[in-house]
């Protein structure tokens, strides 16, 4: 299975959102007794809380927790939905005249995409959600006044990576000016 899925991206890249998560727990395990009794949950747009809550182990690891149920459902959903089936027609949603008409090669070519536009969108997840984890401690232990501009970057990189990945699998996808 490991050699399948290293023909479209690396698996060690799993490893490193892996990491990332590990690392942010890490980091709040080690200074949980110093966050104090309300942490923030919410922030407004220049990144500065704008709502707290009692401290407790899902308001300090929530963002964590949630992050990380992203990024391994789409690890797995990359695995199992898109990379396991051999035939790559099994998993696209577009009529089967198109699906005719691009043939396996081009088929194919659209599950590498896919793969691997999933593979750089799940990573740049685990970063965003591993540095929210860690920031909101910050701010709540008053280390960080909010969480910063890399929020916005990191959003606006997520936002353009998974805009760019529907627009080019679409016009993979498409079957016009193809003929038999």
């Amino acid at each position: 299975m490991w050699a399948k899925i290293n023909r479209y991206y690396p698996p060690w890249l799993d490893l490193i959102g892996l990491l990332l998560f590990s690392t942010a727990f890490s980091y709040i395990r080690a200074h949980y007794d110093q966050i104090p009794t309300t942490v923030p949950t919410h922030f407004g747009l220049a990144g500065h809380p704008d709502a707290w809550s009692a401290k407790s182990i899902w308001t300090v690891y929530g963002p964590l927790l949630i992050g990380l149920g992203v990024f391994l459902s789409i690890a797995l959903l990359n695995i199992f939905l898109i990379i396991r089936p051999e035939n790559p027609a099994k998993i696209l949603n577009i009529p089967q005249r198109d699906k005719d008409l691009l043939g396996p090669e081009r088929l194919e070519a659209i599950r590498t995409f896919t793969v691997r536009g999933l593979a750089a969108i799940n990573l740049t997840l685990a970063v965003l959600f591993a540095y929210l984890g860690y920031a909101s401690a910050n701010v709540a232990m008053g280390l960080m006044p909010g969480l910063g501009a890399l929020m916005w970057v990191f959003t606006a990189v997520l936002l353009g990576g998974s805009l760019y990945l529907t627009v080019k699998t679409l016009l993979m996808s498409s079957a016009r000016g193809i003929s038999r």
